[in-house]
């Protein structure tokens, strides 16, 4: 039986979520402990409430519809919602925003804030690695790095998803399923520019 297109991208954001969510701190020491950095978009990694003007819990908030449909050349007739859980303790603070297009189609944005700044160079390599083997069942075009675009970028195409790294303590996932596979990439990147990457 096929796997279509958005299942495939359930799936994959699925499985970066719960490699981020899983993934071992070490967001500013050597020995692992986390710290509140200040990182190269000037946003603080760490610390127990997120950023005032960053509030992983509402993703729709974040990336709202009107931003999502002007990048996209759409309107979007709905923006619903969804998988929201509230940083504690260690536990990072989550939401993931579905936007439906006019005449068909959607798109999202996920975005994680974590307050024990966990963006360490092996959970961004996991995140990746765990993108690019997901993604080999069903495609043959590799995950591409993003250069210039928050600690650490990278797209995967089929999918057309863009996942960003900000800062010490932030993550989001755009997908873009039902846009044009050629202008995608672009389109993402200006979306994540908009929220900070």
């Amino acid at each position: 039986m096929p796997i279509n297109k958005m299942t495939m991208v359930a799936t994959l954001s699925s499985t970066l979520l719960l490699t981020a969510c899983n993934a071992p701190s070490g967001g500013g020491t050597a020995n692992g402990t986390a710290t509140a950095e200040t990182s190269a978009s000037g946003s603080t990694g760490g610390g127990t409430k997120p950023p005032g003007n960053w509030n992983a819990t509402d993703a729709c908030a974040l990336l709202d519809k009107a931003t999502v449909g002007a990048a996209l050349g759409t309107q979007v007739t709905e923006a619903q919602l969804g998988m929201v859980h509230q940083a504690d303790g260690s536990a990072a603070a989550t939401s993931e925003c579905t936007y439906t297009l006019a005449g068909g189609g959607n798109a999202s944005f996920m975005a994680r804030w974590s307050p024990i700044a966990d963006n360490s160079d092996g959970a961004m390599n996991a995140a990746k690695n765990a993108a690019a083997a997901s993604i080999k069942a069903f495609s043959d075009k590799p995950v591409e790095d993003i250069a210039g675009l928050g600690k650490k970028a990278f797209f995967v195409p089929g999918i057309n998803q863009l996942n960003v790294f900000i800062g010490e303590d932030k993550f989001v996932i755009i997908t873009l399923a039902s846009a044009d596979n050629a202008s995608a990439k672009g389109i993402a990147i200006a979306l994540a520019k908009k929220i900070g990457a």
